[in-house]
């Protein structure tokens, strides 16, 4: 197998950006991640891309526009067009935490209107959206890769009140599929990351994470 081969045969992540910068910049450069993906520019390709190509995509500068056309499923944007195909086809999307616009109007929009617009964010959230740190996203998909799999095992498991989970990252999925199992507790390795979108999960449905 020849190089270009090998680069072709690894999953494709795609970077959607309306503006480059730093943050993303080192994700296109990021050795650890151009050894696991396909790493490539949205806008750098003029959004000009094939959903089907590609396993994990990373929103970056998740502007207010762009969060409502999303969610509205009327993208007419071709960042936002690109966001709701990934989403649509079931694939992992992760949005950077820090460029969200409506977290910088948390300390000055009236609570009402926030609310309105965080609703919008959770829709995502409970899409299957992950919001993540940018100093945690690299890690978060290198785990997405190696987990990657037909089936988790907790998809097929049978009601019970406890299941034991063998992965790095913990996120909010993971426990969706607990709780949809009837399952109330999850089991994670001492050394496990847990999402604090996962936390915020298992707090609001009386879940609870043990480290063992």
């Amino acid at each position: 197998m020849d190089i270009q081969e090998g680069i072709h045969s690894r999953p494709g992540l795609l970077i959607l950006t309306q503006k480059h910068d730093t943050c993303c910049h080192r994700m296109l450069e990021s050795r650890r991640l151009s050894g696991q993906y396909r790493v490539e520019c949205a806008l750098k390709g003029k959004y000009d891309f094939n959903m089907d190509d590609f396993s994990a995509v990373i929103l970056y500068g998740l502007t207010n526009d762009m969060l409502v056309q999303i969610v509205g499923g009327a993208a007419t944007a071709p960042y936002s067009q690109l966001a709701v195909q990934a989403i649509l086809k079931g694939k992992t999307v992760f949005a950077v935490e820090e460029e969200v616009e409506l977290f910088d109007y948390k300390r000055t929009a009236p609570a009402v209107y926030y609310n309105m617009m965080l609703d919008k964010v959770n829709f995502l959230k409970d899409s299957g959206v992950v919001f993540c740190p940018v100093n945690q996203l690299e890690d978060r998909l290198l785990a997405e890769k190696t987990d990657a799999s037909p089936a988790p095992a907790e998809q097929s498991a049978p009601p019970a009140k406890r299941e034991k989970a063998g992965r790095e990252i913990v996120t909010a999925r993971d426990l969706a599929l607990l709780n949809n199992a009837n399952i109330t507790v999850m089991r994670v390795a001492a050394d496990s990351i847990i999402s604090s979108e996962a936390w915020d999960y298992a707090r609001v449905n009386g879940m609870q994470i043990i480290r063992e």
